[in-house]
Order: structure tokens, then sequence, then C-alpha cells
């Protein structure tokens, strides 16, 4: 039995050769070439035929391509409720804090200073032309030059967003994983 990866999602899968779980992240396609828009068959033996028509990637040689390889999208600045505390009471010019989580989330209450960018409504928001993201926020763009700190309800959106900002040119940016729910614990705790 083979398993199959269709472009862009994940799958995890038994390694027959080494009997550990592997998994295969994101593949996708570039410039429209055959690559992306075929199924990517993932055997489960050793011993598969080249001349084939579909590609076969060995589980063994699948595994997650780290950014940092590639020298281009430099990682993310990771902040703590301590940070994210002094950045709230006294703002820096230079960093901008971004909720990304939907409008009615943030109707249930934000951290002070934050700008909302949902990043599942409008995952394409920065990178739409300055006109356009103030016509669509009501706010001006973030500046490149500036440091975009995200952060969502869990943190998992916020990695997403952060990871999203670094694929449209923004190098400067930050993540805050404990997010809204450790805001709110920390600041109940603290009064």
């Amino acid at each position: 039995m083979r398993s199959t990866l269709a472009r862009s999602t994940r799958v995890s899968f038994r390694s027959a050769e080494h009997g550990v779980w592997q998994r295969a992240v994101r593949l996708y396609s570039i410039n429209a070439s055959p690559f992306g828009r075929e199924l990517l068959q993932l055997p489960l033996r050793a011993g598969v035929p080249q001349n084939s028509p579909r590609r076969f990637i060995l589980p063994t040689g699948c595994r997650r391509f780290q950014s940092s390889q590639t020298g281009g999208i430099v990682p993310p600045n990771i902040y703590n409720y301590e940070d994210i505390k002094k950045l709230s009471l006294n703002p820096d010019e230079d960093k901008i804090l971004v909720d990304v989580r939907e409008p009615a989330e943030v109707e249930l209450g934000f951290i002070p200073t934050a700008i909302n960018i949902p990043y599942k409504s409008a995952p394409h928001a920065l990178s739409l032309p300055e006109h356009v993201f103030e016509e669509q926020f009501g706010f001006e763009k973030p500046s490149k030059e500036k440091e975009l700190i995200f952060y969502c309800l869990g943190g998992v959106r916020s990695n997403y967003a952060q990871e999203l900002a670094g694929n449209f040119g923004y190098d400067k940016r930050g993540n805050y994983p404990g997010s809204w729910e450790d805001w709110v614990q920390k600041e109940s705790t603290r009064k």
C-alpha cells in the first residue's frame, strides 16, 4: 500500500525500512511545473521502478525544509508575557503588535496598542498595495522596516502569520506563542 500526498498538505507515514514515523510537509509547485500538478506517491517499500510516470519519494528522504538553510528568511524573535507587557505599556515606534484573530474574537478583548489583521479571513493582507490595505483595514499598512509581533488565541495562527509575513518581505518579525490565553491568565493573576 502506498501513501499519497497532494501538494500543500501534510501526512505521516511509517517507513518500512526503519520502522519509524516520518512526515512530509508542504510540497509546493515551482513555476507551475508538472511537479505541482501531480500527486506524489510515497512508497512504503524500497525498489520503486525508475521508469514509472509518477515521481516517487523514499520515506527516508522526506523531512521539513528549514528556511534557515536557505539563508533567505530570517527566523522570528520569540516574545513572552513580560516583553509584551512592557511593549503595551511603553509602545516602541519600531515594533507593532499584530492581533491575527478574527474581529469577533477581538471584540472580546485585545492587548493594548495591538492592530488587528485577521489571518483566516485576510491572509494576503500584507501583500496588498498600501492604498488598498488602508481602505480595507482603516489604518496604514505596516512598514517593512518595523518589527511585526504576532499573537492570536493560542499561538498557532500567529506562527503561521509570521511565516507568511516573512514570505511577503517582512524580515523583522516576532511571535508571542503564549498569545491571548497567556495574556489573560497572567493579567488575571496580577490583579
